[in-house]
């Protein structure tokens, strides 16, 4: 199924055009992608095992700022400038991250996936996602594939998840806003 922004549907003879929920929104520049591939590469070593029941087997590095998912604290997290300033560029604003991967590297081996969920409170709604490889991301419902580069946006507080890893790595930077709204605020 294609995950670009719009369907086209026809009634008596118009077209109409339906904004949908997933959305891709931008691809990755071909000279950044082997920079941004090489800089997720050598992160790996700084990844512990997900504790959430969701990724049992992935690894993952918080980005920023981490929320403990049990008693919802913010604290501060890996911070690089140029990933930083990488990241604004994707999503203006974004202030908590989490890089994720799938497969074998450096002796560590991630299986990548995270069973269908909605995104914990400390988050706004809208997430967006830089995909590094290929897999299946599972939004609503339905199946989508993620190809090398694509940068998405979609609601986070539906159920989203990976079930499948297509290449033979890949790599997530899930970007999010902290929800001010409900108490969770950046350290500064």
């Amino acid at each position: 199924m294609s995950i670009y922004p719009w369907g086209r549907y026809r009634a008596k003879g118009m077209i109409f055009w339906k904004l949908i929920m997933i959305k891709l929104i931008s691809k990755v520049k071909s000279e950044t992608l082997a920079d941004l591939r090489s800089f997720c590469r050598e992160t790996t070593s700084l990844m512990t095992s997900d504790v959430s029941n969701y990724a049992k087997g992935r690894y993952r590095l918080w980005l920023f700022h981490e929320c403990n998912l049990s008693n919802g604290k913010i604290t501060k997290s890996y911070h690089n400038d140029r990933l930083w300033n990488f990241c604004q560029r994707v999503y203006p604003g974004t202030n908590i991250g989490l890089l994720t991967f799938g497969g074998n590297i450096n002796g560590i081996h991630s299986k990548g996936l995270i069973k269908e969920h909605r995104d914990h409170g400390y988050s706004r709604a809208i997430a967006r996602t830089v995909n590094l490889g290929s897999c299946i991301f599972n939004y609503d419902g339905k199946d989508y594939q993620l190809n090398d580069g694509d940068i998405i946006e979609f609601n986070c507080k539906k159920l989203h998840g990976v079930t499948k890893i297509l290449s033979e790595e890949r790599f997530s930077i899930n970007l999010w806003q902290l929800n001010q709204e409900k108490g969770y605020f950046p350290i500064v």
